[in-house]
């Protein structure tokens, strides 16, 4: 990936500072290899006693400014998907009549413009000149029609990443990246817990705790 560049005048500074917790930098350096998608494969499949597993989109982006989701390697929402078909598996098949939904309310970037310093000052600094706040929201419902049997849990998870006005694209997609692998890292520690305090009754004893 390219290189930033450099001007004699100025002395190099770019850095992506990540709000609630999440700490990172776009260096002047360049970045090797590919951009890695947002993936769960690592983790253990949590095994559901239901006969099936639905999932489903209710969020509808509009796709233009402030909104910059589709401009992400990997969408919030596509994140979503993947965490949601790679993790929860039905086990009991047509043994159990419940049936899980887990549905997606709002997976949204916006993308804010900041007012850069001016001045001396902005002569010898990269700023930060951007920042995206992303947010998943997710429902994971169960329901026994044949003997009334529920249980419904929701999630919402936050992230913010500030990145620098003398970011390449790569190193902007990158960026877009952690926000993404950092926000579903939050989703996913509270759906672990949401759903093994309020949902336990249907989580396979073999699924791990």
């Amino acid at each position: 990936m390219a290189l930033l560049m450099n001007k004699s005048w100025k002395i190099a500074l770019a850095a992506a500072v990540i709000g609630l917790g999440l700490t990172g930098c776009v260096s002047d350096q360049a970045i090797g290899g590919p951009i890695a998608k947002v993936g769960f494969q690592h983790l253990p499949k949590i095994r559901l006693n239901v006969a099936n597993v639905l999932v489903k989109s209710n969020y509808k982006g509009l796709m233009e400014p402030p909104y910059a989701e589709q401009r992400f390697p990997t969408p919030p929402e596509r994140a979503l998907f993947d965490w949601a078909l790679t993790r929860l598996v039905a086990v009991s098949g047509k043994a159990h009549t419940a049936v899980a939904q887990f549905e997606i309310d709002e997976a949204s970037v916006i993308e804010t413009k900041l007012k850069k310093t001016e001045g001396f000052r902005a002569m010898l600094t990269y700023e930060p000149t951007a920042r995206y706040d992303a947010t998943a929201v997710a429902r994971l419902n169960i329901k026994n029609d044949e003997n009334g049997a529920s249980g419904n849990i929701r999630v919402t998870a936050q992230r913010s990443i500030e990145v620098s006005e003398n970011a390449t694209l790569a190193q902007r997609e990158e960026a877009w990246m952690v926000l993404v692998e950092n926000l579903m890292a939050d989703f996913n520690t509270q759906m672990e817990l949401q759903i093994n305090g309020y949902l336990s009754r249907w989580v396979d004893p073999q699924s791990p705790q």
